[in-house]
């Protein structure tokens, strides 16, 4: 639940109390509207909902002022302040593109998706030239909302594919292959200039068996349908319980990512100690906001757990390591996912988004995809970009990188469409 109750009336009494002349109260006014833009240029959202909070103790606000407040609190995850503070923004200042544009935004956070389309069709109802500078803002909330709850479907290709494999007389190559009975993805695929090819699953790996006409690299073509995946924080926040099923326990403990890793060394038992709750979903947060906070993307020669979190530092791969090791460590289960991050719209050439994510099982909830780059992901993971080839460390000695992956070669492809999901 927020930690905070927005109650509109109280700011206005608050305002009516301060008995200092009008223009000292407007000079105020404007000292505390200017440390908002300091905290939003840093991006200290807490900070920035406070500063505002404390203008509009010197005066009304303007539909500005009101509409930053709920989009600091939005980013704070405190959905619930930010829709009430977003609804008195259109009480008070009217039903126009920014307010309602908010309004929207407050909805998703929310995960009231129904609430959020009803609001972006009612902006589609408003003349269009009166929603002057917002409809950049707008275009971007219709995209973000069916990024969050729609799919893509794209066509793609592997065309220079080369497993070193020498033909008919030698043993095949097995290549991981994205998922492809993974419920949030739809992947078909055929593959051309090879003597053969088998498909082959094995507990939560796809591959495909190939035998290669000798000295020549194959091909793949394959349609690809990935779909959105968000919660929104209600639902998150209904989640109270703290339980592990048992076929979940194997990710609580060590495992591997390239090398071994220990959950329960020094620093990342200290910081998932710190960082603990009493509901899974507010741990995972918490876990998240000490990523947001302490880490940054950026190569580093650090390899063991403990020197890559005071170093703070590492690229995709180390960070989700890192926040798989520090869920594992305050009781949460967690996994790597691995796969690829395919361009967003239009044509491509040369893709190689390898990446690395995470996997969190939240209780009622179940298995919950994460990005540990972004700390709102947990309930606004969206990423219907993000083609999946595995989830890892199922078992402690389980390592995604004793195989060879399709994530290291190069594909071709198009958007074919993003739209609602079927």
């Amino acid at each position: 639940m927020s930690r905070y109750r927005f109650v509109p009336c109280v700011l206005l009494l608050a305002a009516l109390a301060v008995s200092v002349p009008a223009q000292t109260l407007e000079d105020a006014y404007r000292e505390a509207m200017a440390k908002c833009e300091e905290a939003k240029q840093k991006g200290d959202y807490p900070a920035m909902a406070a500063a505002i909070r404390q203008a509009l103790k010197y005066g009304p606000g303007d539909e500005y002022a009101w509409r930053s407040l709920a989009w600091a609190l939005h980013h704070s995850g405190e959905w619930e302040d930010s829709l009430a503070v977003a609804r008195e923004n259109v009480k008070r200042n009217g039903a126009g593109g920014w307010s309602l544009e908010q309004l929207a935004e407050s909805y998703m956070g929310a995960g009231d998706w129904a609430a959020a389309r009803a609001t972006l069709d009612q902006i589609a109802a408003l003349p269009p030239d009166t929603l002057g500078s917002s409809v950049g803002a707008i275009q971007g909330t219709r995209q973000r909302l069916l990024d969050l709850t729609g799919q893509r479907r794209y066509e793609l290709h592997w065309t220079k594919v080369d497993l070193g494999q020498g033909g008919p007389d030698q043993k095949p190559a097995r290549l991981l292959m994205p998922r492809w009975g993974d419920p949030r993805q739809t992947f078909e695929f055929v593959v051309t200039n090879a003597v053969s090819y088998e498909r082959v699953s094995v507990g939560p790996r796809d591959f495909i068996d190939v035998v290669q006409k000798p000295g020549e690299p194959f091909e793949i073509n394959a349609t690809v349908t990935i779909r959105g995946f968000a919660l929104g924080h209600a639902a998150l926040d209904r989640a109270t319980t703290f339980g592990v099923p048992d076929e979940a326990r194997s990710c609580l403990g060590p495992f591997r990512h390239g090398d071994p890793i220990d959950p329960a060394s020094p620093l990342c038992a200290r910081i998932a100690g710190f960082s603990a709750s009493l509901t899974m979903a507010r741990t995972v947060r918490n876990l998240l906001d000490w990523m947001h906070t302490n880490m940054k993307y950026a190569d580093t020669k650090n390899r063991t757990l403990d020197d890559i979190l005071a170093g703070g530092e590492g690229v995709c791969h180390q960070q989700c390591m890192a926040f798989t090791a520090l869920c594992r460590a305050a009781g949460i289960p967690a996994r790597v996912a691995h796969g690829v991050v395919l361009n967003g719209e239009g044509e491509f050439t040369d893709n190689a988004g390898s990446h690395g994510w995470a996997s969190v099982y939240i209780d009622t909830l179940g298995w919950v995809p994460v990005e540990p780059l972004d700390h709102t992901s947990l309930a606004l993971f969206g990423r219907s970009n993000y083609l999946l080839t595995d989830y890892a460390n199922g078992t402690a000695e389980d390592n995604h990188f004793d195989y060879t992956s399709i994530q290291g070669f190069h594909c071709d492809g198009k958007v074919l469409a993003i739209e609602p999901q079927g």
